[in-house]
């Protein structure tokens, strides 16, 4: 089975639109959003394309079909030559969970870039965290911190890629 991250490029925005949906849908559980009166969630996804250089989306293909996507911000690029990446949105498609394929997605994100990392899990998405927590501790041999935010009701993760030889 091969797993491969590939850009998202403009002209195939509406992929990543429509995958959103779907997004937004098991998301939904943990933020109670509602559909729109049209029977969709809002999903602007336009500024990932229009001159911010800071959005990274990722489309997760296995062996060629669409699995997923994933996107990463560089956090205050605009003022930070070296910014903290964060992976501000993932999600693996319910048919190819417990496969491992989004744990070797999450690998491959973390290894495109040396840099500081963060990624923050919803207080009540306990199967984000448990599965954060698994994909750091193998992948930083446990050399993560996390704090738990009271204001935003979410963990953070923290690490870093920076000195790693092998990335």
């Amino acid at each position: 089975m091969e797993i491969n991250l590939k850009p998202v490029k403009m002209e195939e925005k509406s992929v990543l639109s429509n995958l959103y949906q779907l997004y937004y849908y098991d998301f939904s559980e943990f933020t109670g959003q509602e559909v729109d009166k049209d029977g969709t969630y809002y999903a602007n996804i336009d500024y990932f394309w229009e001159g911010d250089d800071r959005w990274k989306p990722y489309l997760i293909e296995v062996s060629g079909c669409i699995a997923g996507f994933v996107v990463v911000l560089l956090e205050n690029l605009d003022t930070d030559p070296d910014p903290t990446h964060v992976i501000y949105d993932f999600m693996i498609l319910k048919k190819f969970r417990r496969q491992g394929i989004g744990y070797a997605a999450a690998f491959k994100v973390i290894e495109l870039y040396k840099a500081d990392w963060l990624i923050a899990q919803m207080e009540n998405n306990t199967p984000a965290i448990s599965f954060w927590r698994k994909v750091l501790n193998n992948f930083t041999n446990e050399n993560y911190t996390e704090n738990f935010r009271e204001t935003s009701k979410k963990y953070i993760q923290q690490f870093s890629t920076k000195d790693i030889e092998d990335l």
